[in-house]
């Protein structure tokens, strides 16, 4: 909703996710940017014609398929690792198929959000770095009374005091939906 706010498109965005249940397991990639986030993400436009009623249905609608995504990609379910790993075999062997060269593939694997929770109480704070030079990287903790986020980029491609000041303006336009108040009158 940030980005969005922030340059008014949608970009692909990863989010890592563990995968310590399997033995050896590292990470999974999440793909919050889906379908359920970017009509969430629109409905809060002031522009928008959608009330509180709304608003709340598309944070549910989006939070549940996050979920529903977290659950799978934590079971082995998601698609990156496999196809990084395919891409991987095929290049060694010189032989790489034509989805690899594909511009939509490119164009998912230019992850300009690159995210990750940072949620223990043995944290204070913490981040890392964008992974393309014109993204962020998000590292974001989750408390029972405090949330915080860590933004990092490479200047000067990205203007991280303005995605900040629209991560703040975000999540307090969604405490205000959460609550029953429509901010946008």
């Amino acid at each position: 909703m940030a980005f969005f706010r922030q340059h008014g498109k949608f970009v692909a965005t990863y989010e890592s996710c563990s995968t310590a249940a399997f033995k050896h397991g590292r990470t999974e990639t999440i793909r919050p940017a889906s379908n359920a986030t970017v009509a969430c993400a629109e409905a809060f436009q002031k522009s928008h014609r959608a009330g509180v009623e709304e608003m709340v249905d598309r944070i549910r609608r989006a939070a549940d398929w996050h979920s529903k995504l977290t659950k799978e990609a934590a079971m082995g379910q998601g698609f990156d690792r496999h196809l990084f790993a395919l891409r991987t075999l095929a290049e060694s062997t010189g032989k790489v198929p034509d989805i690899f060269q594909d511009s939509a593939y490119k164009q998912i694997n230019h992850i300009t959000l690159s995210t990750s929770t940072l949620s223990s109480p043995a944290l204070m704070l913490g981040g890392f770095g964008p992974v393309v030079r014109d993204g962020f990287g998000v590292g974001y903790g989750i408390q029972d009374d405090w949330l915080g986020c860590n933004v990092t980029s490479y200047p000067p491609d990205r203007d991280v005091r303005g995605f900040l000041e629209c991560v703040r303006l975000s999540l307090e336009d969604i405490y205000s939906v959460l609550e029953g108040k429509n901010f946008k009158e």
